[in-house]
């Protein structure tokens, strides 16, 4: 035989559906016979009423209910789907940035090294100020020379058409 605080708490486990079959069994035993204590009279009513309820279920609801968790599981994988799409994206995307700016810097890198390759620091051919003022002038003269020869041709071209 249980005492009373041991049958208190088996009716709240009852009530918190944590009862496995032969404890309900128990319960209702304990309740119909008439060595019911004092102080659990009203436990004694409740308990009654519940265990006299009949729940039938409707009919195909079983069908339904597993309908129902089928239709929540494939949500649930699509979600997981289009999650695990997402962030294969976002994976992706970083890598190709990763490799973009790799390419770029290594686009840099080469560029900079060729042009120290090919860079030649100009250097005084002359030491003489004079020198250099006298070939600078002779360039010049040559230059000129030449720019007058092109425009005295281009203006023969044009009389020519003129007339």
């Amino acid at each position: 035989m249980r005492t009373t605080d041991e049958i208190r708490e088996l009716i709240e486990r009852f009530y918190d559906g944590m009862t496995d079959e032969t404890e309900e069994k128990w319960l209702k035993t304990y309740f119909s016979s008439g060595e019911v204590a004092e102080e659990l009279k009203s436990e004694k009513t409740m308990f009654l009423a519940l265990q006299q309820v009949d729940v039938s279920a409707p009919a195909q609801l079983e069908k339904r209910i597993e309908r129902q968790i089928n239709q929540w599981n494939m949500v649930d994988m699509s979600a997981r789907r289009t999650a695990t799409r997402l962030n294969l994206r976002w994976i992706v995307g970083i890598a190709a940035s990763l490799i973009l700016l790799f390419s770029v810097g290594i686009f840099i890198y080469h560029q900079e090294k060729e042009a120290q390759l090919t860079h030649i620091e100009p250097t005084d051919t002359y030491d003489n100020p004079e020198d250099a003022y006298a070939e600078a002038n002779r360039a010049l003269l040559k230059f000129s020379k030449s720019l007058n020869k092109g425009l005295e041709k281009v203006e023969d071209v044009t009389n020519k058409q003129i007339d």
